[in-house]
This record gives structure tokens, C-alpha cells and sequence, in this order.
């Protein structure tokens, strides 16, 4: 049973850096943003833009609502996706893609221990694992911690990513008022024209 312990884990070890060679620690990083970013822009997003919509199309319907928050969330993906492509494409451009492919590997299989780690907490803690299983294992020992070491250097990067957070909602707060303004401009002051005949 221990060899299972061990082979699991290094199956998954092993398809965490095969997805993350694959993908490139940019298409990864830049993936997680973008639906990140994209789910709190939308929200933001979608009042102005269903708005935009119904004065476009001369349509008053309550699911432009909807179709607001989807086509934000689609616009916000495809432009961070599309940042994502050019800086990857500028990494090939300076052969540096190798560093990317394999920086995503480890990334990714980082990812992968920790929820194989999890898994292994959970069923140890649930006595499913039995201790001579535990002794005998070469990587629990090591696995068993994993998720505590994952959570200090995740309170350690807190405060980074919070501030970010912080900045990125008020950045999407301001552009939000400037959407407003300029939505209440056009619909306050109409342009009419003479057309000559």
C-alpha cells in the first residue's frame, strides 16, 4: 500500500508538469487572472454595458442584463488572453519560452501535490490510510506537511495580492464612473442636426 501512496503521488506530480510544460507559466497565470479579473469586471461592468446595449439596439429588456455581464466577461477574457499571447510570443521571439514551459511545469505540479496532499490529509485524518502504510511511505512524510508550508507562504504573499485586489477594484471603479459620465453626457445632451436637402 505504501508503493501506492508513492506512485500516486508521483503520478500526479507528473501530470501537473506535463500540463504546465505544455501551457507555459504564462497561459496559466494569465488563465487564472482572466477568469478572476473577468468574473469582478463583468459585475462591475454590466449595468453601463446593458445599458450601452438597450440605447444601441432601442431595446428595453430586462435580460440585457444578462447579456451585458456576458459580453464584459467575455471582452475582459479575450483582451487578458490576448496579453497573454503577445507576451508569449515575445518570449519565443527572445527563445526564452523554454524558462516559461518549464516554470509552468513546476507551477502546475506544485498545484498538483498540493491537492494530492490534501487528499492524503483528509483521508489520514479519517484513519482511511493505517499507520505501518504511513511508516513505509518515502513521500508522506513529506506530503503530510505540504498544505500547512502552502498556507504560511500563502499568508506571507496576503497583504501583496490584497493590495493588488485593492487597486484593481479601484481602478475598475473608476472606469465605471468614467463609463457613467460619459453615458449620462450623451443621453443628457443630444446632437441634432439640419440635413440639407
Amino acid at each position: 500500500m505504501a508503493m501506492v501512496l508513492d506512485l500516486v503521488f508521483f503520478i500526479f506530480a507528473g501530470w501537473g508538469f506535463y500540463l504546465g510544460f505544455y501551457r507555459g507559466i504564462i497561459r496559466t497565470v494569465f488563465t487564472i487572472l482572466s477568469y478572476t479579473i473577468g468574473l469582478v469586471a463583468a459585475i462591475k461592468f454590466a449595468p453601463p454595458m446593458s445599458q450601452f446595449l438597450e440605447s444601441l439596439l432601442s431595446y428595453d429588456n430586462p435580460l440585457m442584463f444578462v447579456a451585458g455581464f456576458l459580453l464584459s466577461f467575455v471582452l475582459i477574457m479575450l483582451g487578458i488572453r490576448a496579453l497573454s499571447s503577445t507576451l508569449e510570443g515575445l518570449l519565443e521571439t527572445l527563445n526564452l519560452n523554454f524558462i516559461n514551459r518549464a516554470a509552468g511545469g513546476v507551477f502546475m505540479a506544485a498545484i498538483m501535490i498540493l491537492i494530492y496532499s490534501g487528499l492524503l490529509k483528509f483521508a489520514s485524518a479519517s484513519n482511511i490510510i493505517d499507520e505501518g502504510t504511513k511508516e513505509e511511505s518515502i513521500s508522506y512524510g513529506y506530503l503530510i506537511h505540504y498544505p500547512d508550508q502552502v498556507w504560511k507562504v500563502t499568508a506571507l504573499l496576503k497583504p501583496t495580492f490584497q493590495d493588488f485586489w485593492d487597486h484593481s477594484v479601484d481602478f475598475l471603479d473608476d472606469v465605471k464612473s468614467l463609463g457613467d459620465e460619459t453615458l449620462e453626457k450623451t443621453e443628457s445632451d443630444p446632437i441634432i442636426r439640419d440635413i440639407e436637402q
